[in-house]
């Protein structure tokens, strides 16, 4: 599920400013589902869905907004036979949704039109999530119908192995220094096609170990990871910049194995373990991201 692949990410994005959070709760006030989305252009946006309790997992509901905040759904009640809308005229059966569905689709919805906005007269309005299974309700129910061009996974990396398989390369890798965020985040706009100043303090500040290749004036790539085998993600402008970045963490680290988010076939090495992750969208495959600068990503946090 989204949940599962989120919480490998200890990140809060609920604290910027670009993202809103949803909830579903029960009778009592607590909570059973929270879905964040993070809006990082006035149409697009990304959504994890971070909690999903048992009690409704898979389940259709019936929720209501609360008047005080259209954020908190409370829930009524857990459906027990799904509705047969192929009776409906065809014209409410495409132009409108269930009153019970799965509560990632509930929040997912009311996120979006907060987030974006009611209208969509240009069509451009798109939400991305990624998760490690596929369900009907995603595609048939939340409207995530389009399926990105690139196949990713989440790979572990033995070092030994990988070390091997990387390009030498003579760049020189320093550790990031607070009077370095201008230059990474004018690289990061490059890489992702959109500034977003507020998540880069909050995840540059989040993580342990984080590793720039630098030029006269400018940065050439980036590593950020938690300074262990969890690597969240690996920019660069060339190929022999990653590997380099890359050897520089593991040395530093001294760690037997890593492991990131990446699309496949970007790594010689072959993982010792990987997981299939799904990338879905609502309209269309964002456009924005230049891939061949992309070596690992953040899944489960953000778009890139």
């Amino acid at each position: 599920m989204s949940v599962e692949l989120a919480k490998l990410n200890k990140l809060d994005t609920t604290k910027l400013p670009e993202a809103s959070v949803a909830f579903v709760k029960n009778a009592s006030g607590a909570t059973l589902a929270r879905e964040t989305i993070i809006k990082y252009t006035p149409s697009l946006a990304y959504a994890a869905v971070q909690e999903l309790d048992s009690s409704i997992l898979g389940k259709d509901i019936i929720v209501e907004k609360k008047p005080e905040d259209e954020l908190q759904l409370k829930l009524i009640t857990i459906e027990t036979v799904k509705e047969n809308r192929r009776l409906l005229p065809i014209a409410q059966q495409f132009h409108t949704v269930p009153d019970g569905r799965h509560a990632e689709c509930h929040m997912t919805d009311i996120l979006s039109t907060h987030s974006l906005g009611t209208y969509n007269l240009d069509l451009k309005k798109n939400v991305t999530i990624d998760s490690f299974e596929l369900t009907d309700s995603w595609r048939d129910d939340a409207g995530f119908i389009v399926t990105d061009r690139n196949v990713y996974i989440q790979g572990t990396y033995d070092v030994a192995k990988l070390l091997p398989t990387l390009l030498p390369s003579s760049q020189k890798v320093t550790p990031y220094a607070k009077a370095d965020f201008d230059l990474v985040a004018d690289f990061d706009s490059t890489v992702c096609g959109f500034s977003r100043d507020a998540y880069l303090t909050l995840l540059l500040a989040s993580s342990s170990t984080i590793l720039l290749a630098k030029s006269s004036g400018s940065i050439d790539g980036i590593i950020v990871g938690n300074g262990a085998d969890r690597i969240n993600l690996i920019y660069a402008e060339t190929i022999e910049i990653a590997h380099a970045l890359l050897k520089s963490y593991v040395e530093k680290a001294k760690v037997k194995q890593v492991t990131l988010f990446t699309v496949q076939g970007v790594w010689e090495c072959e993982p010792t373990k990987k997981r299939a992750v799904h990338r879905r969208h609502t309209r269309a495959v964002p456009s924005l991201i230049k891939w061949a600068k992309t070596y690992a990503l953040n899944m489960g946090v953000h778009i890139v």
